[in-house]
């Protein structure tokens, strides 16, 4: 080294690693951070850059360690707190990078420059899942600097995680405004599109941020859940194969197949879903989707005791898995094995006695089994609770007080099924049966036949067949 070199004050040689820090340089900057420290080891500023240039390098044992000791030398120089925070935040260590961030804050004026410190600290409240302090820290880094949009993306993940929805909108909306990570704000912007069921909308936003930033985590992934929600099946399916090309890690590349499973079986290519959930459980074992999603194959494929396995081993995975409860119990209908099937979806009441599917598929198999007291109980416990397809198990509540001989209350749990699905068959069916009974031959005739144009739409050849079936038995019934 030249004896210039040599002669360089301490002062000058942590001003030339700060620049060498500066321009990236970093292997050079911590030789001459430890240069300065081996002179004099008091020096705080040199703790700290050494402290910030090792977290760059990924060393974040020595991150810490330099940003702790600048921290023991001068307690009140704040930036290695803040820089503690970043290190210990990385590590996963996300209580440590809160009680750092919070020192820094308490040292710190209310400043327009301390909202960046709040913003870390909420990313690090919302990684140990406290999100009324994540809320907290994000607010009050926009009450410090309302044009730091980092804060607003923070905010609007913080919003939507609580139900806040609308609230959730608002706040990517203004981040976009604030042009703050356009992409990423995209994306979050499609994830809430995407909740409030605007999946056009939410197609557009995922197809935005994937221009500004293709390699963007996840868009891809969620592109292709909008489209499929959007009825796209083959556009979700070009952008799911996209995503497997784009994504290395297997867990995310399991969740793909899996989510290509699932639009396979809603076209039901059976075969091409089995394949497909089964790639995802070769690359994940643990996915209980992908087991879920095989189990509902093999039961269409009438392979009952197969997926009466799946679904038993998704349930020993985690015991709390209702949709494998609710599909198990299902399973072991079809099989012919309705008590053990009762005993399930009993089973599943109990796990989460607000879950409407299990009330519903309690009801109905109560209702084929005779039970009608007992159905007409559970199908009116669906109902109170409200699940998405409400006009099923209006439907098959005016069905079970039909069979009770309750024709009003069932006319009118029909006639609400229809108000919520005119093009329901069963519907139109179980008001043909209602008809029927009441004697009025011409409204049934015409209720099944509805319910036939309907069932032949759908290509439904099982009740193509019953509605057929009770046409001509009633025909029949009228000439003689």
């Amino acid at each position: 080294m030249a004896p210039a070199a040599l002669a360089q004050s301490p002062i000058q040689l942590l001003e030339q690693a700060n620049r060498q820090r500066e321009q990236g340089r970093l292997t050079e900057a911590a030789n001459l951070y430890r240069r300065v420290l081996a002179s004099n080891d008091r020096l705080v500023a040199a703790h700290f850059g050494l402290g910030v240039t090792l977290r760059q390098q990924g060393d974040l044992t020595g991150a810490i360690a330099a940003h702790r000791r600048a921290i023991a030398l001068d307690e009140r120089f704040v930036p290695a707190h803040y820089g503690l925070g970043l290190a210990l935040f990385q590590q996963g260590d996300a209580a440590g990078a809160v009680a750092a961030y919070e020192r820094a804050i308490a040292l710190s004026p209310a400043t327009p420059a301390l909202a960046p410190t709040y913003y870390n600290l909420g990313l690090a409240e919302e990684a140990r899942n406290n999100l009324p302090g994540a809320l907290r820290a994000f607010r009050q880094a926009i009450v410090l600097d309302r044009n730091y949009g980092p804060a607003r993306l923070g905010l609007g993940a913080i919003l939507r995680r609580q139900g806040d929805l609308a609230g959730a909108e608002a706040a990517y909306q203004e981040a976009l405004r604030l042009n703050a990570s356009p992409a990423e704000a995209r994306f979050g912007l499609g994830i809430v599109l995407y909740e409030t069921q605007r999946y056009s909308e939410a197609i557009a936003a995922y197809q935005e941020a994937l221009r500004l930033n293709p390699n963007l985590s996840f868009a891809r992934y969620n592109l292709g859940l909008a489209q499929a929600a959007a009825n796209q099946p083959t556009a979700a399916i070009a952008t799911y194969q996209a995503a497997l090309t784009a994504t290395p890690n297997p867990i995310h590349q399991a969740e793909i197949w899996a989510a290509l499973g699932d639009v396979h079986l809603q076209q039901q290519n059976l075969e091409t879903a089995a394949r497909d959930f089964q790639k995802s459980l070769e690359l994940n074992p643990q996915s209980l989707r992908a087991r879920n999603g095989l189990g509902l194959t093999r039961r269409r494929q009438g392979r009952f005791e197969e997926a009466i396995a799946l679904y038993r081993e998704a349930i020993r995975l985690d015991a709390r898995y209702l949709a494998a409860h609710n599909n198990l119990g299902r399973a072991l209908a079809d099989a012919n094995r309705p008590e053990e099937a009762i005993t399930v979806f009993r089973q599943a009441i109990a796990l989460n006695p607000q879950n409407p599917l299990a009330h519903s598929n309690l009801g109905n198999l109560l209702r084929a089994q005779g039970q009608t007291e007992a159905a007409i109980a559970a199908l009116r416990q669906a109902i109170v609770l409200g699940r998405n397809e409400l006009w099923v198990d209006r439907t098959n509540l005016g069905l079970a007080l039909t069979e009770q001989g309750n024709y009003r209350e069932a006319r009118e749990s029909l006639q609400q099924a229809l108000s919520l699905r005119p093009n329901y068959g069963k519907a139109h069916f179980g008001m043909g049966s209602l008809y029927a009974l009441q004697g009025d031959t011409a409204r049934a005739l015409s209720s099944y036949r509805e319910a036939l144009r309907l069932f032949q739409l759908e290509n439904d050849t099982e009740w193509i067949g019953r509605t057929q079936q009770t046409l001509q038995s009633l025909t029949a019934a009228t000439r003689s």
